[in-house]
């Protein structure tokens, strides 16, 4: 019969899979692991190459500071022992010879003053955890609103209540808090996405390329793959993983700076990718990514913009990956000139490559549109952006044409194009594309592209002639009539100088009718003539009969020619501007057919408004582009995009004809703290999606990609990057595990509430009742223990005494084909149950030996202990064993606990 502490057979060969160690140093680190496998293997890709199990014989070879004796001798005589430094002091005697530099305790003894001042540090906060006493902050403890960019004042527009030197109202900030388990449970059909809680659209971008497999496919491959991918089960909320040297470092005490302190920019992505391929969470987060030194904001910029830095880590990071090809990603763009030089160069003057002097290469992956308010006024289409863009010096009338001016073409296009509408961002609506073409941007097309620059500087010239004659025509160059309308002197609104002379005209023939009237009325009472209640009437309401005086009647006369005058010329001014607003309309109309030209088929547009097909004006190569890119993602701010989800039809449909048209589907995804439900995810139509793409932001981002960047086949995930999703999906399960077990322990508790003791009288024995026994629970021996997030194995190194957040999961027994409860009379129970109630309050709640197989009371050799403190990486396998084992470590059903971060 096999000893308690001897591993199973079973246990022997899963290590050994594992870990692809030989059959004896397998066994040796299960024994000194109790037969723990968890344990063991946590030990061992803590450190794979520790020499604690192995006899090192060149120990006995050096000398105390480690460093190995090359002079031949035997022995080594021992110099006087080193001073601790002053503010060290340390008097009580030691109980051990100190250890190796290079070979360290496994208790964890601390080697020097630095590193015994930190283990006191970590043992105080433990400490006050457990008191419940708050840590104390120190430094920049809110710098989401604290931090500070320091720049030129060239926004549009600022908040008043961030520039206040006195607020005028207190800020308040709502404490952010996660939603329940349950809550973040992803369905079946919608896509994971990736939040942000800055001001930037990071996540959702992750978010929408993750459903390009393309782009998927580079996201991957940028940076080396690691072996190890870690483990954290507050990763997804956007705690960090940081590499295991750094996490030993911290676990030793020490403080690591610079970009120790920061994860792997190409690890976290990769991490977030293969998160989006196989979490069972509806959201996760972002902030990891952007702790990055490739990304971090605090990074020594005056205005950081976070989703330009993304790209250009993501360039860097092919860049240094062989095998990581970003050319499908890549467009160029070719400055050319816009003179007719270009077309009269001769082959010698240009280069190898095809290219003049003149022409300059500017590639690129991330097209941020950056116009001001003037251009802005003049999109309507996002086609429109993108002309103002390439072609701003055509478009701009005040730049010389062509001389002096160029253009931009695009050399090579990219199978997928991201674009933001940056700048002073959108002053209108716009109409925003769900096919794009970019034919009439493309090197090949550069003639018809100087065609269309000059027809729309013509245009825009014609545009301006009418304004300026508009202006002219609305202008009031008199000198004296601003005396009698009460407007400012010089040149004023023609209107409103009309308007003005007018209403000073009646007023002159109102006063001189009253005068009028009232000489009437006075002309009587000077007589004696007695007026009536009527007369009295018409003298408070300024009315009745009037006679005017010969002067006064031309005078009259005169005003009313005025008047007539007046509004028979606004009458003829807002005839000319109307038929200037025609002429005018033609031109705009006129325009609007050039910005149409390759930008969709003919069938696709009004033959009578825009391709003439059936007059001279026809011409068929400004149709029927070819480079075609479908809209797949908008990402509108920080709390809500779109993402359009490609269906597997192929899985779905029996029809071959059906199955070979790809069916999308697009998704309003989104996070939102200040809502009561805060994670959305439904579906939504296409015209939803482009509607809110030109009307509901200023600067949105827009994701579009080739019908081959959607075909492309999806590359599979790395065994480190699987077991990565597998541990943080057990780390979910676990959670919605203790959130329905805290609300089945509410419930019971609601409806059958615990009994109170009752005193008893002095002398009275404690009977044994059938409500007594039934509050004693009878545990079966073949229950399994199985740790929480909440147990030692998850916040490092606490007791494994406190069972209090252990989960005991009952397992149907295997050996065993039938269990009967022992039957115990009343007068055994009276024994048991007072033993019972003593060993629990004396152990906390310990587990018997005989119901889980290990014996906790006896107490363990110091080696056996737990070592508190670093936090043990996630499990891995080392490529060494991949060959030897048959078993696929992605199929085992391992209950296995990970390290919180």
């Amino acid at each position: 019969m096999a000893s308690v502490n001897e591993p199973t057979e079973d246990a022997i060969q899963m290590f050994r899979d594992i870990t692809g160690l030989l059959r004896a140093d397998a066994i040796t680190r299960l024994k000194a692991n109790n037969s723990d496998l968890q344990r063991a293997t946590e030990e061992f890709f803590e450190d794979p190459n520790s020499q604690k199990y192995k006899w090192d014989e060149s120990q006995f070879g050096m000398d105390r500071q480690g460093e190995q004796n090359e002079t031949g001798i035997s022995f080594n005589i021992q110099g006087p022992d080193e001073l601790p430094p002053t503010s060290y002091q340390n008097s009580g005697a030691p109980t051990r010879p100190p250890s190796r530099a290079n070979n360290r305790s496994p208790f964890g003894a601390p080697t020097n003053a630095a590193e015994e001042d930190a283990n006191l540090k970590r043992a105080l906060a433990e400490s006050a955890a457990e008191s419940g006493i708050q840590p104390q902050e120190a430094g920049v403890t809110d710098n989401e609103n604290s931090m500070k960019y320091f720049g030129p004042a060239n926004r549009p527009e600022y908040e008043t209540e961030q520039w206040a030197l006195v607020p005028t109202k207190a800020a308040v900030e709502a404490v952010k808090t996660e939603p329940l388990a349950s809550a973040r449970k992803r369905d079946l059909d919608a896509p994971a996405f990736l939040r942000q809680t800055k001001d930037h659209r990071v996540g959702f971008l992750l978010s929408i390329y993750h459903k390009i497999p393309l782009v998927r496919n580079i996201l991957l491959q940028c940076g080396p793959s690691a072996k190890n991918y870690g483990h954290n089960t507050e990763w997804w909320s956007g705690q960090p993983i940081l590499k295991q040297e750094h996490l030993a470092a911290m676990a030793r005490g020490e403080t690591i700076w610079g970009d120790e302190a920061h994860p792997e920019f190409a690890e976290e992505l990769h991490r977030l990718i293969a998160f989006l391929d196989k979490t069972e969470r509806s959201y996760g987060s972002v902030d990891g990514l952007i702790d990055t030194k490739a990304i971090d904001p605090s990074f020594g910029t005056w205005t950081p913009d976070v989703e330009e830095k993304l790209f250009d880590a993501i360039r860097e990071a092919a860049n240094n990956s062989p095998s990581c090809d970003i050319e499908p990603l890549t467009t160029v763009g070719t400055i050319l000139p816009c003179t007719s030089l270009q077309a009269e160069t001769s082959p010698s003057d240009s280069k190898d490559n095809g290219q003049s002097d003149d022409e300059r290469d500017a590639p690129f992956i991330f097209l941020d549109v950056s116009l001001d308010h003037e251009q802005y006024a003049s999109v309507n289409t996002f086609y429109d952006a993108l002309d103002h863009l390439l072609w701003t010096h055509a478009l701009t009338l005040d730049h010389p044409f062509p001389e002096e001016a160029n253009y931009a073409v695009l050399s090579k296009a990219a199978e997928v194009v991201t674009i933001r509408l940056g700048g002073s961002g959108l002053s209108k609506p716009c109409e925003i594309p769900a096919d794009l073409y970019v034919d009439r941007y493309t090197k090949e097309r550069k003639d018809l592209a100087m065609k269309f620059q000059t027809y729309m500087r013509s245009i825009k010239k014609q545009l301006r002639a009418y304004d300026v004659l508009g202006a002219s025509l609305l202008r009031c160059h008199g000198e004296r009539c601003h005396k009698v309308n009460g407007l400012r002197s010089g040149p004023h609104d023609l209107f409103a100088c009309l308007n003005g002379i007018i209403k000073q005209t009646e007023t002159l023939m109102q006063v001189q009718a009253r005068t009028a009237q009232w000489r009437h009325h006075h002309s009587r009472i000077e007589n004696g003539s007695e007026l009536s209640l009527d007369d009295l009437y018409q003298i408070q309401t300024k009315t009745g009969p009037c006679t005017y005086l010969p002067e006064e009647e031309e005078q009259m006369i005169t005003w009313k020619g005025i008047i007539d005058g007046c509004t028979e010329k606004i009458k003829e001014l807002k005839s000319d501007l109307a038929k200037l607003e025609e002429a005018k309309e033609v031109y705009r109309e006129s325009m609007r057919v050039v910005s149409k030209r390759l930008t969709c088929h003919e069938d696709e547009v009004s033959d009578e408004e825009f391709v003439f097909k059936s007059t001279p004006a026809y011409q068929p190569e400004y149709w029927n582009p070819t480079h075609k890119y479908s809209l797949r993602g908008v990402a509108l701010s920080n709390e809500l995009a779109y993402v359009c989800v490609r269906e597997d039809t192929n899985a779905n449909l029996m029809d071959v004809d059906e199955a070979s048209k790809p069916r999308d589907q697009w998704w309003k995804i989104g996070y939102s703290s200040s809502d009561a439900s805060p994670v959305k995810t439904e579906k939504a139509t296409e015209e939803d999606v482009l509607h809110a793409a030109g009307t509901e932001s200023k600067y949105p981002v827009l994701i579009y990609a080739t019908e081959a960047a959607m075909e492309t086949g999806s590359t599979p995930l790395s065994d480190a990057l699987r077991m990565f999703t597998r541990a943080d999906n057990r780390s979910f399960q676990q959670e919605l595990a203790r959130e329905q077990n805290q609300a089945q322990h509410a419930q019971q508790t609601q409806s059958h509430p615990q009994p109170q003791p009752q005193p008893l009288a002095d002398g009275q024995q404690s009977a044994i009742t059938a409500e007594n026994l039934s509050h004693v629970t009878m545990t079966p021996y073949w229950i399994e223990r199985k740790s929480s997030v909440g147990s030692s194995v998850a916040t490092h190194g606490s007791s494994r005494d406190e069972l209090d957040d252990v989960d005991l999961s009952f397992a149907e027994p295997r050996e065993f084909k039938e269990y009967h409860a022992p039957s115990v009379s009343h007068e055994e129970f009276s024994d048991i149950i007072p033993q019972l109630d003593t060993r629990q309050s004396s152990q906390g709640g310990q587990a018997n030996t005989e119901s889980g197989g290990i014996d906790m009371s006896v107490p363990k050799s110091p080696e056996m202990q737990e070592r508190i403190g670093g936090r043990a990486p996630f499990l891995t396998r080392p490529e060494s064993a991949s060959a030897r084992r048959s078993l696929d470590l992605m199929d085992l059903d391992m209950e296995v606990e990970y390290h919180e971060g």
